[in-house]
């Protein structure tokens, strides 16, 4: 203890915390196997939120949904340039709206998934995407007003929402 704080700066975080610091992967592992591309954010949003840095965790939760959004308009097949929140919404919308028959055998294939995840999407882009704007290809946040409770629930469910993309998407 001595020696650590005789260095430059001393942070005391709590068990929980520096779980969430020293093992940013755990609960996460079937995610990232799946999701390589969302390792870096998902290590963050853990990091971030040990050190009550509650906005910016669920500014990278949200980053690591985008990723699975973007596998998710793959098998959609979106041919949107910039596929993400906006354009994989929208296909999964078209595919929901559309009556029985005048479905693809792909979409009535997947429909029950696809309707599970457009829920899901749905509530996420209403809840937290739109807390986040793009400016000049940047993603910045409108708020700032994330306390510890609702960043943790951010981040549980954005973990599950991975989850099901994980495990649902082939």
């Amino acid at each position: 203890m001595i020696d650590e704080m005789s260095g430059p700066r001393f942070f005391s975080v709590s068990s929980q915390e520096a779980n969430y610091y020293n093992n940013p992967r755990e609960g996460w592992e079937k995610i990232i196997a799946r999701f390589p591309d969302s390792v870096v954010d998902i290590e963050e949003a853990r990091k971030c939120f040990a050190f009550s840095r509650y906005a910016a965790a669920v500014f990278h939760s949200v980053q690591v949904i985008e990723v699975g959004l973007i596998e998710l308009g793959k098998f959609l097949q979106v041919v949107d340039p910039k596929s993400g929140w906006t354009a994989v919404a929208g296909a999964l919308d078209k595919v929901i709206k559309k009556k029985h028959q005048d479905r693809t055998q792909f979409e009535q294939q997947n429909f029950a998934f696809l309707e599970q995840v457009r829920g899901t999407v749905e509530g996420l882009k209403n809840a937290w995407r739109n807390k986040i704007s793009h400016t000049q290809g940047k993603l910045m946040l409108l708020t700032s007003d994330f306390n510890p409770e609702i960043a943790e629930e951010i981040l549980y469910a954005s973990r599950a929402f991975m989850r099901r993309l994980a495990e649902g998407l082939p």
